[in-house]
């Protein structure tokens, strides 16, 4: 059980010797989404990848810190569903516990598929399933393994803009009470999704004040509409320097 409210992360990091993040500051709040935006190639897979403690090329140098002592548990889930191709859905939704030598629980992975809609197909291939439906697939695995903290990086962008909207909403309904922290390129998606939003500017992180109202927006909404063009002032502004 998670007693804290937040975590934070604060420090600096390099790519061979060129600075990539400068006195970084990122406040995350627990079973909230944090979304950050920033234009490919400003760091921000490689944050995430600091955030989990994953390894990162040996041209990095790491001095990002977290504040807190906090054993957290992180699940990923990128832009690629990451399907093993000769399993099928309720195998690769299962994965984890299988790599771990845990007993399988299928009641468990049933009601998943039942919620993201593919319980009919949970036999078949990944290779039968179309784009959006091998991200459900995705998502209900990432759910399966039931972490403190879901990372998402740029996870629809891959999908058309009608499966995109449609992935965005059921992904949000059934994380809304989860700790997400998703990089994204992509405005409007930011706007929708979002409690906490920050964009990427001269090395550094910069909080972006939300309009009042909760994700999910309308995002023809005036409020919503204003911010997004004032995003696209600011990464404008970035993408120039």
């Amino acid at each position: 059980m998670i007693k804290s409210s937040s975590f934070s992360l604060h420090g600096n990091l390099w790519a061979n010797k060129d600075k990539l993040f400068s006195n970084l500051k990122l406040n995350i709040k627990f079973n909230k989404w944090t979304i950050i935006i920033g234009q490919s190639g400003a760091g921000k897979s490689t944050l995430l990848k600091i955030i989990a403690n994953l390894n990162i090329p040996d041209t990095f140098t790491n001095n990002i810190y977290k504040n807190t002592n906090i054993d957290l548990s992180f699940s990923w889930m990128a832009q690629n569903d990451l399907l093993l191709p000769w399993l099928n859905v309720i195998e690769n939704v299962t994965l984890g516990q299988k790599l771990r030598r845990e007993k399988i629980n299928l009641n468990k992975a049933n009601i998943l598929l039942e919620k993201v809609g593919l319980i009919n197909v949970a036999n078949h291939l990944p290779s039968t399933l179309s784009g959006g439906m091998r991200q459900r697939v995705a998502l209900a695995r990432t759910l399966m393994e039931d972490n403190d903290i879901i990372l998402m990086d740029e996870p629809f962008s891959a999908l058309d803009t009608i499966t995109r909207s449609k992935i965005q909403k059921l992904t949000w309904s059934l994380l809304k009470d989860k700790t997400v922290i998703m990089v994204t390129h992509e405005p409007l998606e930011a706007l929708l999704l979002s409690d906490n939003l920050y964009y990427i500017h001269n090395k550094k992180l910069k909080p972006i004040k939300l309009p009042k109202t909760k994700p999910l927006r309308k995002i023809n909404s005036e409020n919503v509409l204003y911010c997004h063009e004032y995003i696209l002032k600011l990464l404008k502004k970035s993408y120039t320097l």
